[in-house]
C-alpha cells in the first residue's frame, strides 16, 4: 500500500492468498516525481502446490508490471508486523 500524505489517498495491490512483504522502491534514473519508478516485493503464495514469486509494481499506478515465480520457499519476515503484548 502508498498513501499519499497530503490527501490521504490509498493506493494497494492484492490478491487473495497472496501475502505481500516489505516493498522496496527502486527510483527511475533521471525520474520526474516522487513515485516515478518500481515497487520490487516478495511474494508468499499460500494456494497450495503454487509458488511464490517477486512482484513488480508500477509505483504510481500500483499497477502489476510482472511477476517472477521462484523455485523456492519464501518465508514472512517479523519486520514491520505488529504483534501485541498478551498481558
Amino acid at each position: 500500500m502508498k498513501l499519499d500524505t497530503e490527501t490521504k489517498e490509498r493506493t494497494e495491490w492484492s490478491e487473495e492468498n497472496y501475502w505481500p512483504s516489505e516493498p522496496v522502491f527502486i527510483p527511475r534514473l533521471n525520474g520526474e516525481g516522487d513515485d516515478d519508478g518500481v515497487v520490487l516485493t516478495t511474494v508468499i503464495n499460500s494456494n497450495p502446490g503454487e509458488s511464490g514469486f517477486i512482484l513488480v509494481l508500477d509505483a504510481k499506478s500500483f499497477k502489476e508490471v510482472a511477476r517472477a515465480y521462484v523455485n523456492a520457499e519464501l518465508h514472512m519476515d517479523m519486520h514491520g508486523y505488529f504483534i501485541p503484548k498478551e498481558n
